[in-house]
């Protein structure tokens, strides 16, 4: 088996369902994707009646049980053993040695799981799994990355369809945690059980956003449809149990944010007349990985698409002196005067509109 890509995994699982089990599965990327990811197979191993074991390499009683081992300690009645190894980017090189001369000569009633951020490619382990084995790996370069391809997967073997707009809506509600995608992601796909196309209504009536994504898709409303959608969208917050200062503090962060990109951009003639996302995203790229370009820490860390939305979005913006003094007059009235939330944020965004 070679290695396989995580849009590959449902080809493990197949396999697996078939009785062709690896020896060693090993998968690379973040601790929390790997061993969710790894239910996938595992479970199909589970159904077989399999032992299994778990190791956490990080935790000093349970690598030194580990270690103790000699060979393959074979259960009962021939049943299939499976170890699961946590943190296996710790295990001594000896040790990896042992694991695979004790593989190489097994009855097949053995299979190991290793989990590792990283891994070196020269370890005795990862040259047996790439030959003998699997190799999973989730090491893309962005987290949106990852959970674009998650939903992709997901989507695919849930047999449902998403247009490209509505998945961005997911994606931007969600957030970049992966287990409140993961959750998020399984509502969804049940409560859209009796249908297979998956719209931006069905994404409104069950997904809850994550606090912070709700920024530029809250902003982004605002400027692409007006001040009476961006209100509803605050009446979802709000529903969602989002309390109003927070709202307020993301809107007074986000315009904080566009002075910051204005004044980057004017560095930068050439990313602020790029109409083409393609070239933008490219080009930024380029200016983020140059030496001697002094790149501001919120621009370096954004993903270049919601700094593309922004960057139209400064267009419509005549003088952020106003837009700070509607905010703050909003800030009051929650405060000071205990404006019904609801009011205050349809008069924020009327004012907004007319600063803008």
């Amino acid at each position: 088996m070679p290695v396989f890509t995580p849009l590959q995994l449902t080809k493990l699982v197949a396999l697996a369902k078939k009785g062709r089990i690896a020896p060693v599965y090993l998968f690379i990327g973040k601790e929390e994707i790997c061993k969710e990811k790894m239910k996938d197979v595992l479970s199909v191993i589970k159904e077989t009646g399999a032992v299994i074991e778990s190791y956490d390499l990080s935790n000093k009683e349970e690598k030194k049980e580990f270690l103790a081992q000699k060979g393959m300690q074979e259960s009962l009645f021939g049943v299939r053993k499976v170890y699961v190894v946590y943190k296996a980017n710790e295990l001594p090189r000896d040790k990896a040695s042992e694991v695979v001369k004790s593989l190489k000569g097994s009855t097949n009633l053995f299979c190991y799981f290793f989990l590792a951020e990283q891994f070196d490619e020269d370890n005795p382990i990862y040259g047996f799994a790439l030959d003998k084995g699997a190799i999973i790996p989730f090491t893309v370069k962005r987290r949106e990355d990852l959970l674009e391809s998650e939903l992709v997967l997901t989507l695919k073997k849930d047999s449902k369809v998403m247009d490209r707009q509505t998945a961005s809506l997911f994606l931007s509600l969600v957030g970049k945690d992966f287990s409140h995608f993961k959750n998020e992601l399984e509502k969804l796909v049940l409560f859209c059980l009796d249908k297979e196309v998956i719209t931006a209504e069905d994404v409104w009536s069950v997904v809850v956003p994550e606090e912070e994504s709700a920024l530029y898709l809250l902003a982004d409303t605002f400027f692409n449809s007006g001040p009476q959608k961006a209100s509803k969208l605050v009446i979802s917050l709000l529903d969602h149990k989002v309390e109003p200062p927070q709202i307020l503090s993301y809107l007074y962060r986000y315009f904080k944010k566009m002075v910051v990109l204005k004044e980057f951009l004017k560095k930068h003639p050439e990313l602020e007349k790029e109409e083409k996302y393609s070239f933008f995203a490219k080009r930024l790229q380029e200016v983020k990985e140059s030496p001697v370009e002094e790149v501001p820490r919120f621009i370096a860390e954004s993903h270049p698409y919601p700094l593309f939305n922004m960057k139209r979005h400064l267009k419509r913006v005549k003088d952020f002196n106003k837009v700070f003094e509607v905010l703050y007059q909003t800030d009051l009235a929650l405060k000071r005067d205990f404006k019904n939330p609801i009011r205050a944020f349809n008069e924020l965004f009327l004012n907004l509109w007319k600063a803008s």
